[in-house]
């Protein structure tokens, strides 16, 4: 190395650290933006079973199957929001489609009839901040006793947490 090139590496070396001290000084200011966004998220877990009408009771004029197999968990910051069902097509003439959320933060409407809310039907009304944990989803698939045979089918139904 020429003696030049060790002048260089020393000049670096000696004004490198004041370079960085001049940038942070005995105090500093800093600009922070903060923001707390609406938050509304809902999940589920489990799937519900197949829902096949295979038995009737004597004298029975509606034959149903249910399965309780789904949970849901919702969480919102926001105040009076409710849950809302919908399915992608309407049920089979003669069929219905019945679903409940349990709550425990909200009011559930009950047994709720599903089977052409092709728009949005309430199930949950009066949830306010916070979150609902794992509460119970029951679907019950009903038929009239003089519905002849169907074709396994199915139905996709979306869940909203929505104001």
């Amino acid at each position: 190395m020429s003696p030049n090139s060790h002048r260089l590496s020393l000049a670096l070396c000696i004004l490198f650290p004041l370079v960085a001290l001049a940038q942070t000084g005995t105090s500093v200011v800093q600009t922070l933006n903060v923001e707390v966004k609406p938050i509304t998220k809902i999940a589920v877990s489990g799937n519900p079973g197949a829902l096949y009408i295979t038995d009737t009771s004597a004298g029975s004029d509606v034959l149903t199957v249910s399965d309780n197999h789904s949970k849901y968990s919702m969480m919102t910051n926001l105040e009076n929001m409710k849950i809302v069902a919908s399915i992608n097509s309407p049920m089979p003439d003669g069929t219905r489609l019945m679903m409940k959320l349990e709550s425990s933060k909200g009011l559930s409407n009950g047994f709720v009839d599903v089977s052409s809310a092709m728009s949005p039907v309430e199930v949950v009304s009066g949830l306010g901040k916070g979150s609902d944990l794992d509460q119970t989803i029951t679907y019950t698939f009903a038929a009239n006793a003089s519905v002849g045979q169907i074709n396994a089918d199915a139905r996709v139904v979306t869940l909203t947490l929505t104001n």
